[in-house]
C-alpha cells in the first residue's frame, strides 16, 4: 500500500510502502520492514547491524503486491534500527514493482 511518495537529493521518487525484506550477507540473514523503496535503494527498519558498504541480496514484498522481488545491493546507510540499501542493479521484478506502486499513488491523485 502506498502512502506517500518522496523525491530528494536521489535521482528518483521513493515510495512509502508497507512490506517485509530478507537481507542476506554472506554470513547472516535478517528480517527487516520495509519503510521506503524507489529505483535506487530502499530503507527498511532493522535490528541487525550490518556494516556500510557491504554487499547484499535483498528479497521483499511489498504489502498488496503478489511478488517477490529480488535486488543487489550495498549498505549504503545505517542508524539505529534503519538500513539502508543502494541497489547494485535494476531487475524486472524491481521495475514491475515500481509501476504498480506508482499506478497506486496515481490512483489516489484522482
Amino acid at each position: 500500500m502506498v502512502h506517500s511518495v518522496t523525491t530528494d537529493r536521489r535521482q528518483g521518487r521513493r515510495y512509502l510502502i508497507v512490506g517485509k525484506a530478507i537481507i542476506s550477507t554472506a554470513k547472516q540473514q535478517v528480517e527487516a520492514e520495509l519503510v521506503n523503496v524507489g529505483s535506487g535503494g530502499m530503507l527498511a527498519f532493522c535490528d541487525s547491524a550490518l556494516p556500510l558498504g557491504e554487499r547484499v541480496d535483498v528479497r521483499f514484498q511489498v504489502q498488496d503486491y503478489p511478488l517477490d522481488v529480488e535486488v543487489k545491493g550495498r549498505v549504503v546507510h545505517t542508524a539505529v534500527g534503519l538500513i539502508g540499501i543502494g541497489f547494485l542493479e535494476e531487475p524486472e521484478s524491481l521495475d514491475e514493482v515500481l509501476l504498480w506502486l506508482e499506478a497506486g499513488f496515481l490512483a489516489c491523485l484522482i
